[in-house]
């Protein structure tokens, strides 16, 4: 099989000629069918067909697709898509282990900051900034001065 980002794609591209397509599938279901060196080395490069005996690869259909999909994302990366937020969760222990992986994400220990500053660090992970930093409050992973000038990390 190539190199190619997309492993799919080369093979795509050679299923969608029919000739290859009609030699591919000859050599699936084992019946003669005429096919000419260059064709049969096409579906070799492509992972289709192994090198020699030009047989079906088994399972090279199902390693490609395996290739191409997405792992799953788990823990606190679930709540997340290309680093936004994309919900809270319900359930109140994981709702806190979201909270806390932002709020150590995104606000530096030990350090203060004014609500401007709090905004536009959660505005990186939400469109949502008033109910995040809310929530991050209420949950006590952040802490706002009294008089609402400045927040802290707890």
């Amino acid at each position: 099989m190539t190199g190619a980002a997309n492993p799919w794609q080369p093979v795509v591209a050679a299923l969608a000629n029919s000739r290859m397509m009609t030699v591919y599938a000859a050599r699936v279901l084992g019946v003669e069918q005429p096919a000419t060196e260059k064709e049969l080395r096409r579906l070799v490069q492509v992972g289709l067909l192994a090198a020699g005996t030009f047989d079906p690869v088994p399972g090279a259909l199902a390693d490609i697709l395996a290739a191409n999909t997405e792992p799953t994302p788990e823990g606190v990366d679930k709540f997340f898509d290309g680093g936004r937020r994309t919900h809270l969760p319900m359930n109140p222990a994981l709702r806190n282990e979201v909270l806390g992986h932002l709020a150590d994400r995104l606000i530096p220990a030990d350090t203060v900051l004014s609500e401007r500053d709090v905004n536009l660090l959660l505005g990186t992970v939400t469109a949502d900034i008033p109910t995040l930093r809310r929530a991050l409050v209420d949950h006590g992973m952040v802490q706002r001065h009294a008089d609402g000038s400045a927040y802290s990390r707890r």
